[in-house]
């Protein structure tokens, strides 16, 4: 699918007075998580695909944070401070069943976690101060955590390839840390590819389930951000999204037609679904 440099229509699927975010679409489209602050702390909520049946998930006094799904659809990813530190959980959706993450590291926090394509590995950053984070991919069976970056800098937000052979992600690799740029990486061969060059920030990417396409986030000259559309080698960067307060976060439907978005929305962040054109 090639798309024009514009939105087609967009729907506001949670509204209420309180911060939604980070929204992901089932592996099957049906349904979508998101995090919300709706009960005085961060919790994980899930909802139709339309915005309704909206249902808590996690129910404890902790930040439940950053949700994301197994390709399954049985099960999801998230962040906890439960412990006193942020350590990843998984929940089975169905029994509730809660299981930890433990990646080894008491010093580091992992962040954005996300599974593979065919659920066997996880990829995160592993964040170790406010300026240093690598990307690291933890394998469930041997329950092993490799670093795939060693730049003492800040690399965040591992999002996979649909084959599961390459990430993208944003970087300050080559910015001497001062702002982010988008990067993927072949995993088998560690070689990266930087496809984005502006000098105030790029971030958030997500691949496209097609794997030609990568949305992503671009701070404008004023500080909002808006959404960005580029091929997966870089190519034809195009804006879609113009609006006042700026759209966050974006995340691919199944079958690529559309993104759920974190929107700032009547005076709040808000999911927001957004319809993309077709030349």
């Amino acid at each position: 699918m090639k798309l024009s440099a514009q939105v087609q229509g967009e729907r506001l699927l949670t509204n209420n007075s309180a911060d939604d975010r980070y929204a992901s679409y089932s592996p099957g489209g049906n349904h979508i998580l998101f995090e919300s602050k709706r009960d005085d702390q961060w919790d994980i909520y899930i909802m139709d695909s339309n915005g309704q049946n909206q249902k808590r998930l996690t129910q404890h006094d902790s930040s439940d944070r950053r949700p994301s799904w197994h390709p399954s659809g049985d099960l999801i990813l998230f962040e906890s401070n439960r412990t006193g530190r942020f350590e990843l959980y998984e929940l089975h959706i169905a029994d509730q069943r809660l299981s930890n993450i433990a990646i080894g590291d008491p010093e580091a926090e992992p962040i954005f976690a996300r599974y593979s394509p065919d659920g066997s590995s996880i990829a995160m950053a592993i964040k170790f101060s406010e300026s240093t984070a690598e990307i690291g991919r933890y394998d469930r069976t041997t329950k092993q955590l490799d670093l795939l970056t060693d730049n003492q800098l800040r690399s965040f937000y591992p999002n996979w390839s649909p084959d599961g052979e390459r990430l993208v992600f944003f970087s300050r690799h080559d910015t001497d840390n001062q702002d982010d740029e988008i990067y993927t990486m072949d995993i088998p061969t560690g070689m990266l590819q930087r496809l984005t060059n502006w000098p105030k920030h790029n971030f958030c990417p997500s691949w496209s389930h097609s794997g030609t396409l990568i949305a992503y986030v671009t701070s404008m000259e004023d500080i909002r951000p808006e959404i960005y559309v580029m091929d997966a080698d870089g190519a034809n960067q195009r804006r879609i999204t113009f609006n006042q307060d700026g759209d966050t976060l974006p995340q691919w439907s199944p079958d690529d037609t559309k993104l759920l978005v974190t929107g700032y929305r009547n005076g709040n962040f808000e999911i927001v679904e957004i319809t993309l054109s077709e030349q």
